[in-house]
């Protein structure tokens, strides 16, 4: 039976996934600000993400492309929309693939970069719902890589946010419905490069 690359990936994204716990999302660090007991549904909204100097899509490369969790440098500067915050551009990160014209040439792993354009009023209220927290849930394993998201202000400056989670980790509907409302003004693919 044979496999194409974009395969090979998922198998590898599946096997960390089994190794890391109920789901693949990234998480932030869970500080609930309401509920009265340990089994008790709470909300917590992580800190604001870090401004950054510009978007970059290979900052979580081992995220996108086998589901490790963002080093912890990286996770240091992801966060939820500071106040105050208006985007001009959002990009979206995924896992690509580029396929070298000699088929004989090793498959190049790249990140897939999209320029998202639109209204961008409805991610931001997506964005701005807090995450869930409840113990004692029994929560099943899937796969789920969520996109990388960064938000870019008029002054070229980026922020790299977190999605908002339910209790078992999952990314909740509404970031991603307010991402389909918006449209693709470029793409373009970004080599990872090779690990020494």
């Amino acid at each position: 039976m044979r496999t194409t690359p974009a395969a090979g990936i998922a198998a590898l994204a599946a096997l960390a996934l089994g190794l890391a716990g109920c789901t693949a999302s990234p998480s932030p660090d869970p500080t609930p600000t309401v509920g009265a007991s340990s089994d008790a549904l709470t909300h917590f909204t992580p800190a604001p993400a870090a401004l950054q100097d510009s978007a970059n899509c290979l900052a979580n490369a081992p995220w996108l492309l086998h589901g490790e969790q963002p080093a912890a440098a990286v996770k240091a500067g992801m966060g939820s929309v500071p106040k105050g915050f208006i985007p001009a551009s959002v990009v979206r990160c995924t896992s690509g693939v580029v396929v070298p014209p000699a088929s004989a040439a090793p498959v190049q792993p790249s990140i897939l970069e999209e320029h998202l354009a639109g209204d961008y009023g409805p991610l931001l209220a997506a964005l701005a719902e807090p995450s869930d927290r409840q113990d004692g849930v029994n929560c099943t394993l899937q796969l789920e890589l969520t996109p990388d998201l960064w938000l870019v202000n008029a002054a070229g400056k980026a922020i790299h946010v977190m999605w908002p989670k339910d209790v078992c980790g999952f990314s909740k509907p509404e970031t991603a419905k307010a991402l389909e409302g918006l449209t693709v003004a470029s793409t373009k693919h970004v080599a990872v490069p090779a690990t020494p």
